[in-house]
């Protein structure tokens, strides 16, 4: 029997394996994924989304009813032991240059079935439960793919363009390739608690700083709470798992008679990342690629942009409508940006879990000093640690990103609000979709706006015209209103007349009239209309995954 052919295989199915699947499914891709597990997971692992985490998911489709019920974050407090406040974010005054809230928390087992549940939108992504990859093979065209059904016993070869490996840290696809990670595990340990709650109350979400306690406390969704904790070195790890301790760590945020104990985790947390995220046609994406501590709560939505990277640049060269070449950038971009976060996730980590009881009361007095000064505190209170994502090298006009600190290339682009014609009030991104985009800034004189359009229908996206929120009501077709002005100040800021986006949202270009020309033909060279959206149908994978 020939073996089935499809577009993609992504292996796993946890969330970083199922948002790309659904990402895939968007572009048309004939899609397989290999799930192991027979059935969901129900343990709550990653409860952080932030806001460019949210707006991969509504780029995938999955607000509203298949939205993963996140939890905002209102407040984020720091405290001691005492619960007295060292320091704190008011997430309702902090910019939200993303169109969601900073922070959101989730119930991991909600949020995978919302995606599993996007799958079913599309007759050519099928999900095969209960299989696993025995062996896999590439050449120049493919790679072939060994699964066993390890219910029915059976075995079937897929053929596929490209190879996905969402596996997890323990990735069986990476193992196979004979890639090593690089990096560190920390010797301490958390412990991971979940709680179900009769109500809603209390919300809110602590960090506790020690010396006795060092975690996270808060609510991950209306009727869940989740308390973690690092176990301190020399503890009985068997004991802290034990009812005694897990109440221990319950009774000061909350009464324990009052909750269900749902999960009780416990595990090591490191700071590793595959030497190679590719190899030929497969890739490493997620905890398969790279492995972070949680105190940032980065894991996840490192995981995710992972997938919003590699995906559309899938689609587009599967479709013809770029060269293979584009997909050398997907570890180019990505890997940088995890480092990075690993780093910080590390430095913060270390700064609040290390050293004995002086150390940590006299780091706590240092954190509250920082917080009532006049240049530090903003920087906390308006949660500036976390650093604006971006891109050094890549897909971006030049291939590298100015030198200047606010340079507009490999930027993310901000989503705000805009009016457009008859759909009314809407977020930026859903006017654009999953194409290339090409936006002028307000006032743009009218060889810029013809240049613009021009560029958008050589590449396939769309051309938008940004008018300013005086054109409230009267907006014209191909024009969005920008509500808020934030689009006007960013071209004011970048001085530029046009911007290209990329399909995930980065900025490839920003240039006044002058330099229109040489960005078009810069892009056109790699980039040609998407005229074909895959193959919309996989009915043979469906019948051999049934």
């Amino acid at each position: 029997m020939a073996p089935e052919s499809v577009d993609v295989i992504v292996v796993g199915s946890g969330p970083v394996g199922a948002m790309a699947a659904n990402l895939l499914g968007q572009y048309g891709l004939r899609t397989v994924v290999i799930e192991r597990e027979t059935t969901a997971h129900s343990q709550s692992r990653a409860i952080n989304a932030d806001d460019e985490a949210q707006r991969i998911f509504q780029a995938a489709g999955l607000t509203g009813e298949l939205g993963p019920g996140f939890h905002p974050c209102l407040k984020m407090t720091y405290v001691d032991d005492e619960m007295r406040m060292l320091a704190e974010v008011d997430f309702t005054k902090v910019e939200r240059p993303n169109g969601h809230p900073i922070g959101s928390l989730f119930n991991q087992p909600r949020m995978e079935a919302a995606l599993h549940r996007g799958l079913e939108r599309f007759a050519h992504v099928t999900l095969w439960r209960g299989h696993e990859v025995e062996s896999f093979m590439q050449d120049d065209e493919g790679v072939s793919v060994r699964v066993k059904d390890t219910v029915g016993n059976r075995t079937v070869t897929v053929r596929a363009r490209y190879l996905l490996a969402c596996d997890g840290a323990k990735s069986g696809i990476r193992r196979r390739l004979g890639l090593k990670l690089e990096g560190t595990t920390a010797l301490e340990h958390a412990l991971a608690i979940s709680v179900e709650t009769p109500s809603s109350a209390p919300d809110f979400t602590y960090y506790p700083c020690g010396p006795e306690r060092v975690g996270i406390v808060t609510r991950t969704a209306h009727d869940e709470m989740r308390f973690d904790t690092v176990v301190k070195p020399g503890q009985d790890l068997e004991y802290v798992k034990s009812p005694e301790y897990v109440r221990s760590i319950i009774a000061p945020f909350i009464d324990p008679d009052t909750v269900k104990v749902k999960s009780v985790n416990l595990y090591a947390y490191h700071s590793r990342m595959a030497e190679k995220w590719r190899v030929g046609r497969v890739f490493l994406l997620g905890d398969a690629a790279h492995l972070m501590p949680p105190f940032l709560g980065q894991g996840l939505c490192s995981g995710l942009r992972d997938a919003a990277n590699l995906t559309w640049k899938l689609a587009h060269v599967l479709g013809g409508a770029a060269d293979a070449s584009l997909l050398d950038t997907y570890e180019v971009e990505r890997r940088p940006h995890a480092a990075e976060m690993m780093r910080l996730s590390d430095s913060l980590g270390s700064m609040l879990a290390s050293g004995g009881p002086f150390v940590a009361r006299a780091r706590n007095a240092f954190i509250k000093l920082l917080y009532h000064m006049p240049v530090t505190g903003p920087f906390i209170r308006e949660y500036k640690m976390k650093p604006n994502l971006f891109h050094a090298e890549g897909f971006l006009f030049g291939g590298k990103r100015g030198k200047a600190k606010q340079a507009a290339e490999g930027a993310y682009f901000p989503q705000p609000r805009v009016e457009h014609g008859e759909e009314g009030e809407r977020p930026l991104d859903d006017v654009i979709g999953h194409r290339f985009a090409v936006l002028t800034r307000p006032g743009a004189p009218a060889e810029v706006q013809q240049a613009a359009k021009a560029l958008a229908e050589d590449v396939g996206g769309v051309w938008l015209s940004v008018a300013p929120a005086a054109r409230t009501g009267a907006g014209r077709s191909g024009e969005v209103v920008d509500l808020e002005g934030k689009l006007g100040e960013w071209f004011a800021q970048h001085a530029a007349d046009l911007v290209v986006l990329r399909p995930d949202r980065y900025v490839y270009a920003a240039t006044n009239r002058a330099g229109v020309t040489q960005v078009h033909a810069s892009l056109k060279q790699v980039v040609r209309p998407l005229t074909r959206w895959g193959s919309r149908g996989s009915r043979r994978a469906a019948q051999l995954g049934a």
